[in-house]
């Protein structure tokens, strides 16, 4: 009997599970396995230790594996998946597909078929494929130039948005939860602490735009709609390049953005109706290392059909 590896290996947390060709037998979890942001070596660590963990629920040995499919962070460079390649090649046993981990994010949400996913946690990106088997991004450029409507845009625009309201003498719930997450004495501080060098994680933010929007702080419901504008603009791009306008065109949406803000998904459901009145938002799961474990088995399949047929 075969056993598959599905890996999602994201910034901050790296995900596995094992599965034979009908069920998921294990999970293992590791901290984020980035190559580009923790090195090799931790990189290694984390996949190995996530491995080795399902591994042993599953009663399974890594050589035993017969395909594993990686959906990592930043897989979609050549680059970067051939040293996460190389990392796993000295861990599992059998073939070894790297990708990116918007790819088994999509893989997810629906199977081989068409469709485009949007992401949105940290970071953001839009990435579909249409019936003809052609795929490509929008967006997810890094958190300093792109990444519209990620939870590191929500953070630095917030603060904008805070310091903005405190210019024009409003009283804002956002700026006072702001000084007291960031240990700030005022509002001067605040400006301080967000132009410092290296760049803070606005991401961190996220859950204090949420909270104030909550409350009704009108300036932190305004970025959270924007966000979801930016991220049905994005969403659009790959549909307008992948699909023709008489093409029915399904949306699958993922990440902890969509998941904490009904004003985020219901801007995003409108602006995405007016700019593709074909597209509809797909109300799907979407477990990217599923996705990952589903793709393997598959590919799996394939070979072993092309092997027979020869």
């Amino acid at each position: 009997m075969p056993f598959f590896l599905g890996i999602d290996g994201g910034g901050t947390k790296t995900r596995c599970v094992i599965g034979d060709e009908h069920s998921e037998l294990a999970t293992g979890r590791g901290s984020g396995c980035n190559i580009v942001r923790v090195g090799e070596a931790c990189a290694r660590d984390s996949l190995s230790g996530a491995i080795n963990e399902a591994c042993v629920q599953a009663g399974v040995s890594p050589q035993q594996i017969a395909r594993t499919c990686a959906g990592v962070a930043g897989a979609a460079d050549d680059g970067v998946a051939s040293l996460v390649q190389r990392v796993l090649i000295g861990l599992v046993g059998g073939a070894i597909e790297v990708i990116g981990d918007m790819e088994i994010a999509l893989e997810s949400a629906f199977g081989g078929g068409a469709g485009v996913i949007v992401i949105a946690g940290t970071g953001a990106i839009a990435y579909g494929r249409n019936d003809r088997g052609e795929a490509l991004r929008a967006g997810g450029w890094g958190r300093l130039i792109s990444d519209e409507g990620s939870g590191h845009w929500i953070g630095a625009e917030a603060i904008r948005a805070a310091l903005r309201a405190h210019d024009r003498t409003e009283n804002s719930l956002l700026l006072r939860l702001m000084i007291q997450e960031l240990g700030a004495g005022d509002v001067h501080d605040v400006a301080v602490k967000a132009n410092t060098d290296p760049v803070m994680d606005f991401a961190k933010l996220l859950p204090l735009v949420l909270l104030a929007a909550e409350n009704g702080d009108k300036p932190a419901m305004q970025v959270l709609e924007r966000a979801g504008r930016e991220l049905a603009e994005t969403a659009a791009i790959v549909v307008e390049r992948l699909f023709t306008n008489a093409e029915h065109v399904s949306i699958a949406t993922h990440g902890g953005v969509f998941a904490g803000s009904v004003l985020v998904k219901d801007a995003f459901r409108t602006e995405l109706h007016r700019l593709c009145p074909g597209a509809m938002c797909a109300d799907v799961e979407v477990n990217p290392v599923l996705g990952a474990l589903q793709r393997a088995r598959r590919e799996f399949s394939v070979w072993h059909k092309q092997g027979s047929a020869q």
